[in-house]
């Protein structure tokens, strides 16, 4: 009940294959939705992101040849003007003055024409010897272009710098020579940051370049990278940006140039290329901001609507699925509810049941296979089924004839099946017996102790058979001895039987073993100790007086009128007088002591750890007692006593042999001297015919 209550509770719930199909398709198409959405958009974010990693190289390029060209320009605009204004040889005059004003009329003619900032005229030596700039020109820092001559002096090469302190411009220093000899320099400027926004019109990028502060920007530096922006396309809008990144990145070159980078609610590329690597010795960085708001939207927008085509292609494969299967599947839910009739043994009902829809067409399927198999195996399961019933009726009819008794045991030791015959010896019904422990069965402490010590190993098939013998009580309330065999049935049978266990009632052989080791050593008619067993105590304890030296006493008794008796009255009469006298031995004598009788008449009488004294004492009592008591048979009556022999050991003899002739001797010199006599033994060293000489008493 108990079980049955267990397995409804835990009943696996039912599934249905529609069901089991529908979620795994529909999350195996899911995923490979997903998947697929993920990887096209990480495909085309990743082709976005090459273009753009394409046109920054292109941007840099291209940046980097206008400002060489820039720099090509500005070295042949030297040349010409050099030779225009005849710039050498008044260097090389030896006033080497330069007016100005002739300059100035010349240059200003084709200022916009030449798109220069500011030419500079320097003697040999580095001195300014004319300076021109249009009046609406800025002050700036003549270091940087002092720093150009250092190195084309230091080179004899034409020399270019580019200088963002107070405002971006491109100078370039050109040495001036006259007849071989050089007299000075040419240097000429150029405003970088038109080049720049023009270049950032034609391509659609923001360009900014970053510089290190000087003491004039400081208001207007980022603190984190110590720069300002020398120039910056969309300043309104991008410095806070770049701000942002300022707080965010160590470095400018820090910023990973194919992350987009999100500011409020647009995405930005933004890319760094040291000025060094456009203009050798220049310091700073190139910036390229390239807004992908459009690109992120663009890329949200397909990867959105290829998810929409990948649920509605789900929908629609699913839907396909599910009219293919819907037929198969009604079959299969079918053969599956049928199939449990099957289990339950109702082969009628399930025969019926699969003539309903197990159709076999001229063109099978596999379902079509399957119910053909289902029926097939439905027969051979209800033949195998009436086999199985007629081999267990047949086992049963044997259990319960066999006069031995057999249970199961499940795993933790408790009854499952038991025999009849069991049954009938325990006096109680199997149903009663059931679920009992085994070990409760057994009466005494020994057979449970070697059961329960062996039961862990038995139970778990370290130990595959155990016997063992154990009593029970029967149900007249007799303890029976039961020779038990357990056998371990190697593998969990039905109802957890694990262990098969035989016991065969072994009561009347071991009674009947019993009686003959007990015959063995005693006297059927008294109940005393036989002469077998009276001559292995007295060679025991002869060894044990000589180990030790204590004195042990040997009585040999003899019955005075037993002849008599036995002659007139008969055996029977001789039998009681002989119990009569062993009753008599075991009232006086101790728990230590041992009475045997010997033959016939003779009785014996060893007393461990005693003297002459007590010996002696005890000869006398009991034929005192003799005297006082008449034996009475039938209507007779006659007077009893004994003859007895007292020898000590181990005085008395150096062996058990030599022992047993002295206090013979003795008891035989006792009956000489008349009836109802004891007498000691001992032996006259001096006598030359070593002659035993017994004391009377």
């Amino acid at each position: 009940m108990v079980e049955d209550l267990y397995k409804v509770r835990h009943k696996p719930r039912f599934s249905s294959l529609h069901r089991k199909w529908l979620a795994s398709l529909s999350l195996l198409l899911l995923s490979l939705g997903v998947a697929f959405g993920a990887l096209n958009y990480w495909y085309l974010k990743a082709q976005v992101k090459a273009q753009y990693a394409q046109s920054q190289a292109s941007w840099t390029a291209e940046l980097k040849g206008l400002i060489k060209h820039s720099v090509d320009r500005l070295q042949r605009l030297s040349i010409v003007i050099a030779s225009l204004g005849n710039l050498s040889d008044r260097l090389k005059s030896h006033d080497g003055t330069i007016r100005s004003t002739e300059l100035e009329r010349k240059f200003s003619s084709v200022r916009y024409e030449l798109d220069v900032e500011r030419i500079v005229i320097f003697d040999k030596q580095g001195a300014i010897r004319w300076n021109w700039a249009p009046d609406s020109s800025s002050a700036v820092s003549m270091q940087s272009m002092m720093d150009a001559i250092a190195h084309a002096k230091q080179s004899e090469q034409p020399g270019a710098v580019l200088d963002c302190q107070l405002q971006c411009e491109l100078n370039v220093v050109m040495p001036l020579l006259a007849d071989g000899e050089h007299v000075g320099f040419i240097g000429m400027s150029q405003r970088i940051t038109d080049l720049v926004m023009e270049f950032s019109t034609a391509t659609g990028v923001d360009i900014g370049i970053l510089v290190p502060a000087s003491i004039e920007r400081m208001e207007q530096v980022f603190p984190g990278w110590g720069l300002y922006t020398a120039a910056l396309t969309h300043a309104s809008a991008l410095r806070p940006f770049i701000e942002d990144l300022s707080e965010r990145y160590p470095s400018p070159e820090d910023i990973p140039p194919d992350v987009w980078l999100r500011w409020k609610d647009n995405f930005y590329v933004f890319h760094v290329v040291p000025l060094k690597h456009i203009i050798s010795g220049a310091r700073g960085y190139l910036v390229f901001i390239s807004d992908v708001t459009e690109d992120t939207v663009a890329l949200k927008t397909t990867n959105r609507n290829s998810l929409f085509l990948i649920l509605g292609s789900l929908l629609l494969a699913e839907v396909f699925l599910f009219l293919l299967l819907r037929k198969p599947l009604q079959r299969l839910s079918h053969l599956a509810q049928t199939l449990p009739l099957v289990a339950r043994g109702w082969y009628a009902q399930a025969y019926q049941a699969f003539n309903v829809l197990g159709r076999f067409p001229k063109k099978q399927d596999e379902i079509d296979l399957l119910y053909e198999t289902s029926i097939d195996l439905t027969h051979q399961i209800e033949e195998s089924q009436l086999a199985l019933a007629a081999d267990r009726d047949f086992i049963q009819g044997i259990l319960d004839s066999v006069q031995v008794m057999i249970l199961t045991q499940t795993r933790d030791g408790r009854l499952h099946m038991v025999n009849r015959y069991m049954s009938e010896m325990l006096g109680r019904p199997p149903e009663h017996l059931k679920k009992n422990l085994f070990v409760d069965l057994l009466e005494g402490n020994e057979g449970k102790e070697q059961y329960q010590n062996n039961q862990i190993h038995l139970f778990s098939s370290s130990l595959h058979r155990l016997e063992h013998e154990g009593s029970i009580i029967d149900a007249s309330g007799e303890l029976r001895h039961i020779i038990w065999i357990h056998t371990f049935l190697g593998s969990m049978y039905q109802d957890d039987a694990v262990v098969l266990s035989v016991g065969m009632d072994a009561t009347d052989r071991i009674v009947a073993e019993n009686r003959s080791r007990w015959l063995a050593h005693h006297d059927p008619l008294t109940g005393l100790a036989n002469r077998l067993r009276f001559h292995e105590e007295l060679e025991r304890s002869f060894a044990d007086a000589v180990r030790s030296g204590n004195s042990s006493a040997l009585l040999l008794l003899d019955l005075d009128y037993f002849k008599t008796i036995n002659d007139s009255s008969g055996h029977a009469a001789g039998d009681a007088l002989l119990v009569i006298l062993a009753n008599e031995l075991r009232a006086r004598a101790r728990k230590s002591d041992l009475i045997a009788r010997l033959g016939g008449d003779e009785f014996a009488v060893l007393m461990p750890t005693t003297g002459q004294v007590g010996a002696e004492t005890f000869a006398a009592s009991l034929n005192e007692r003799l005297k006082e008591r008449k034996f009475q048979f039938g209507n007779k009556e006659y007077r009893i006593s004994a003859s007895i022999g007292i020898a000590l050991l181990p005085q008395h003899g150096k062996d058990v042999e030599e022992l047993m002739v002295n206090v013979d001797m003795a008891m035989y010199e006792a009956k000489k001297n008349g009836k109802g006599r004891w007498c000691l033994y001992f032996s006259d060293q001096e006598s030359i015919l070593n002659k035993n000489v017994v004391k009377a008493r």
